[in-house]
């Protein structure tokens, strides 16, 4: 029989450390399969399929090898049985889409160091790849599928690779083409089968090309522009005098996705503005450019698939929006991640939801994403700013919106607190403090209870605590001060309502400086009319190279500095950093600049300042350590980590390191601390040796570990999750034991209802029968318990020694109270006949072999006392001397 092996209460040997979400799916186009009940997506070195009905992952399709990340996927047009797949270096793998089997895996014959940015497949034989040297240069071919060699080169074509790549094949006269645009104001055809023939059109309006698709089977192709507007050009298009041009305009600002329905009847565009318009084109004379919407998307629209029975739609917050062709929304296929510019450079932080296992990060602009790490799902968006979304403007394509600055949760999960801020320099800057009431078995997980606007005088706030079970709140802001709220129940209308109001503000210089130091906060905001003029856009009709907005735009899921930080200058000496609450709820722990203040709760008083020349110029985290190390206190800076003790008030230990993050585990007395090299240390603050230490997990040029939080583990185990600013989940957990053979013998209580009918040995003998008087108890595991129970507490908050030695020495000798079981006697009838033939149905009281006489002893001593005289006749003579 297989069981699963006992757990030990230490610490499994082995870790492995694996990304659990935040992968991107709008990297590249997805398309449909050819039945259209799915969608195939690719994700990094896969593909992922999709049922449309329910958006759930229903297979991955993975390569043989190590070919690296995926450019594209395709169907052939003439039959739907392969699935073909090209990998940034080359590697062509083939799929059977029924098995999802690969088929066959090659590699193609490229010049060396290139890199393929596009895939498409011209038929079973061919496919069109563009790649880009290292000086930029683009190189273009056609190449077999079947063994990798080069068919056709066109070097008529010389352009260069700018950040923005657009290719869509087509049809003219009989031969398949490709139409491309790199982000200029030029468009490239190019004839597949005759590599002389080609063609170079620029845009009329001579504002730059954007994106571009053609028609399946007409010679036609569609391209949106700059400015907004979107040119359909029919007829040769080898011959740009002889092209017809038709222009439609509703888009404001730049279209970065355009495609044809299949039939071809009906042209999908969207952009900036996160809506999608459904075009109606010219062959259906009555319907002639009518158009339709789906607005407010959700994100910018980066790709835009068709099939004949769905549309899908790729936004900017790393979802996939599935809707009809009468552009009703049906699905959502969501992942984490698609965060805003802004929140990546704030890196708002990461909350563990134990009520609900789930993580609780930022989301799109506004948002918190609540992800199952069970089910590896996005369950809900949580609405936090409650606003409408920012139009950008011409002038301001990334216009700053309200975000999520701070994110705190109780230990117990039933109380949220976040901050929102916005800051443009212009208006007065919008802060507001947040209070969730946690909700189970609902639609939303978290209802609104009190809302404080300008929570700190317009001041962002930088850091957030709750206590254990959600009574009071600690913010700390750029003010240079935090405050204390605390939770109240008033009776009203006959109910109980319960609101949160500020106790205090504490600070620790005059609390002023602020206001002198920053002129946001106090200079005129009237009379300031932005600049409208947008006639000299200097974005619309060239590339600006490395810094070119509409380059970052495209790739703006990757984006972290297009917002410039109006935070308020930076104070190093009284500058606020992070805030805690001790486990008790006695004390808080602030930083203010390099000097780390402990406050009373209660009386809202300064306690004391501990400082030391180590932790110069300012303070970042810290954390209070929680049960048996409740007495300690854990601070880091730039460039050390320092452990206090409370009892003495003097460091116990430092070490020196880079930190990026500090986190305590409310159910042990376990940190972590991560590095920027991403290191990881799990620690408890008694010894400065790591539990466990795990070094350069992921190289730190690709991105560096920002937050982390302890997550629900059994035994000594340790599980940390950590994210990194692109929002990226990984995971750090104990490794899986294989399930082994084990002897129920060696543990103390079955682990099933099943393991009570197995036989602890299977053999052919019967065990004696033993009483329950002689089992013997496991006082080693009562006395591991009492000592635990004894440790949790803080020392400060411990009774007296002499009323905890009883209950101390009773555990630990296992002494349990036995209750007095009242006997019930049994009645019997006088008056039956059969009571000679019945056994006996109720077993006698046992004689008790011996009880103690006390009245006996008693009076036995009382006559020892007796006779025996007061002083015996030595001790009178020596007295009396006689």
């Amino acid at each position: 029989m297989v069981t699963q092996t006992a757990t030990s209460e230490k610490a499994s040997a082995k870790y492995v450390f694996n990304r659990k979400a935040g992968r991107s799916i709008i990297e590249h186009r997805p398309i449909f399969s050819p039945d259209g009940q799915s969608i195939v997506v690719v994700v990094e070195d896969l593909a992922r399929v999709y049922n449309i009905q329910t958006g759930d992952c229903v297979r991955t399709l993975q390569t043989e090898g190590s070919v690296g990340h995926l450019v594209g996927v395709q169907f052939t047009e003439d039959d739907g049985y392969n699935l073909y797949g090209c990998s940034e270096h080359g590697y062509v793998t083939t799929w059977t889409w029924e098995q999802g089997a690969v088929l066959r895996e090659i590699k193609l014959s490229l010049p060396h160091n290139l890199k393929i940015i596009s895939f498409n497949i011209v038929d079973n034989n061919e496919c069109f790849i563009i790649a880009v040297r290292p000086d930029k240069s683009l190189h273009l071919g056609t190449y077999s599928v079947k063994d990798g060699i080069l068919l056709y080169e066109y070097t008529g074509i010389e352009c260069f690779y700018y950040g923005i790549i657009s290719v869509a094949l087509g049809w003219c006269n009989g031969d398949r083409y490709a139409a491309f645009t790199v982000g200029t104001r030029k468009l490239f055809i190019q004839n597949l089968s005759q590599p002389h023939l080609y063609s170079i059109i620029s845009n009329h309006n001579r504002l730059r090309i954007m994106a571009v698709a053609a028609h399946q089977k007409d010679s036609t192709v569609a391209i949106t522009d700059a400015i907004g507007r979107v040119t359909i050009l029919r007829g040769n298009l080898y011959d740009s005098k002889s092209i017809a041009r038709e222009v439609m305009h509703w888009h404001f600002l730049p279209p970065l996705a355009v495609c044809f329905s299949v039939q071809g009847n009906y042209l999908l565009t969207g952009g900036m503005e996160k809506v999608l318009v459904k075009w109606t084109l010219g062959s259906l004379a009555t319907k002639t450019n009518e158009k339709s919407f789906i607005p407010r998307l959700p994100g910018i629209v980066r790709f835009i698939t068709a099939s004949s029975s769905h549309i899908a739609v790729t936004l900017s917050n790393n979802s996939i929006v599935i809707a009809s062709p009468q552009l009703v929304v049906s699905r959502t296929i969501l992942e984490c991640g698609g965060t805003s510019p802004h929140v990546r450079f704030l890196a708002s932080t990461l909350v563990w939801d134990r009520s609900r296992a789930a993580l609780l990060l930022p989301g799109r602009t506004g948002h918190l994403q609540l992800y199952s790490t069970s089910s590896d799902t996005v369950l809900c968006n949580v609405d936090i700013t409650q606003m409408n979304s920012l139009p950008a403007e011409r002038l301001n394509l990334i216009p700053l919106e309200t975000e999520v600055t701070c994110t705190a949760m109780s230990a117990d999960g039933s109380w949220l607190v976040t901050s929102e801020y916005r800051n443009d320099g212009v208006l007065y800057p919008e802060e507001k403090l947040k209070f969730w009431a946690s909700q189970q078995n609902t639609a939303t997980p978290f209802k609104l209870n009190t809302c404080v606007n300008l929570s700190h005088g317009g001041c962002n706030v930088v850091a957030l605590a709750l206590n254990n079970k959600g009574e009071f709140c600690v913010s700390s802001g750029t003010d240079q001060k935090f405050r204390i709220w605390k939770r109240n129940t008033s009776s009203q209308d006959n109910r109980n309502k319960i609101t949160w109001t500020c106790l205090t503000a504490c600070y620790y210089s005059s609390g002023i400086s602020h206001f002198l130091s920053n002129s946001v906060l106090n200079q005129y905001k009237g009379n300031k009319t932005p600049i409208t003029d947008d006639s000299e856009l200097p974005y619309m009709k060239k590339c600006c190279g490395t810094n070119d907005i509409l380059t970052k735009i495209v790739n703006i899921h990757k984006e972290n500095n297009l917002v410039l930080n109006n935070d308020e200058d930076r104070d190093d000496e009284f500058s606020m950093g992070s805030v805690a609450i001790s486990q008790d709820g006695s004390l808080i722990a602030a930083w203010f600049g390099c000097k780390l203040t402990l406050w009373d709760t209660h009386l809202c008083n300064l306690r004391t300042t501990l400082s030391h020349p180590a932790l110069r110029p300012r303070g970042v985290h810290v954390q209070f350590g929680n049960n048996d190390a409740a007495h300690y206190l854990v601070c880091t800076t730039e460039g050390c980590l320092a452990v206090w003790s409370l009892l003495s008030l003097t460091m116990k230990w430092i070490v020196p390191l880079n930190t990026t993050c500090l986190v305590a585990d409310p159910c042990s007395n376990k940190m972590a601390v991560l590095t920027t090299n991403n290191d990881v240390f799990v620690f408890t603050p008694h010894s400065s040796v790591p539990i466990l230490n795990l070094k350069n997990l992921i190289d730190y040029r690709s991105g560096v570990f920002r937050h982390c939080v302890f997550g629900a583990c059994s035994g000594d185990d340790v599980r940390l999750y950590m994210m990194r600013n692109d929002s990226e989940i990984y995971c750090l957990e104990p490794e899986k034991s294989q399930e082994q053979l084990e002897v129920i013998s060696q543990r103390n209580q079955p682990r099933s209802k099943f393991s009570v009918l197995v036989a602890e040995q299977q053999l052919y003998d019967v065990r004696a029968a033993t009483t329950a008087g002689t089992e013997q108890l496991n006082r080693e595991q009562l006395g591991n318990n009492a000592i635990s129970q004894f440790l949790s507490g803080a020392p400060h908050m411990v009774p007296p020694v002499s009323l905890l030695c009883p209950l101390f020495l009773q555990h630990i000798s296992g002494y349990e109270e036995t209750e007095q079981i009242e006997e019930e006697v049994m009645e019997v009838d006088p008056q039956s006949s059969d009571d000679e033939d019945l056994p006996s149905k109720y077993t006698p009281k046992a004689i008790q072999m011996w009880a103690p006489n006390y009245e006996g002893v008693k009076e036995k001593r009382l006559m020892n006392i007796l006779e025996t005289p007061l002083l015996d006749d030595e001790s009178i003579a020596i007295v009396f001397g006689e």
